[in-house]
């Protein structure tokens, strides 16, 4: 059998280590699956607007989540994730959110069960409003040409709601945080 040696990645490491992050430092970044906006104005007005409401999670939440993950690596605890590849602002419905989260709150207590550790539950939820697509145009009979579905973030799913909408990212940030306010 063939040995592996282990790969140093102490450079790859320090180079991401050493990167300052701020709120737009993504935006010098090569993107591949963004949705661009006709209407520059409303775009940059709705940017405004986000960069002013409160954050939807706490600098302390995830400082407890990176704790926890920890935790998993050492083999104290098993992950358990779930939710959906991609949420609709329909789906932001008390019956749905809690039969998520008892789907959930099942696993964890099947897992911890059998494995004899604490779960750390992690909820896919709350936020999936984007879909990335291959190409960001599709053909639909009886209407050509059209954007694809990007998601209730970007675009509404009817072919007539097409359109990318800048103003759809505010509503995002509202279900998002209706939702976590619910949970």
């Amino acid at each position: 059998m063939a040995e592996c040696s282990p790969v140093d990645d102490s450079a790859v490491l320090a180079e991401v280590r050493a990167r300052e992050w701020t709120p737009g430092s993504w935006r010098g970044l090569e993107c591949h699956q963004m949705a661009t906006y006709e209407d520059q104005a409303a775009y940059e007005a709705v940017i405004s607007k986000l960069s002013k409401v409160p954050p939807l999670v706490q600098p302390a939440e995830v400082s407890r989540l990176t704790q926890l993950l920890a935790q998993a690596g050492r083999g104290e605890k098993f992950i358990i994730q779930g939710g959906d590849c991609a949420e609709r602002f329909i789906d932001c419905e008390p019956e749905r959110l809690e039969n998520q989260l008892a789907v959930l709150t099942q696993m964890g207590a099947i897992v911890e069960r059998a494995a004899g550790v604490p779960a750390v539950r992690i909820a896919r939820i709350a936020g999936q409003y984007g879909k990335p697509r291959s190409k960001p145009t599709e053909n639909v009979p009886g209407f050509g040409e059209i954007y694809s579905f990007k998601g209730d973030n970007i675009n509404g799913y009817d072919p007539k709601d097409r359109a990318w909408d800048p103003k759809r990212l505010l509503e995002g940030y509202w279900h998002s945080a209706a939702t976590l306010n619910f949970l």
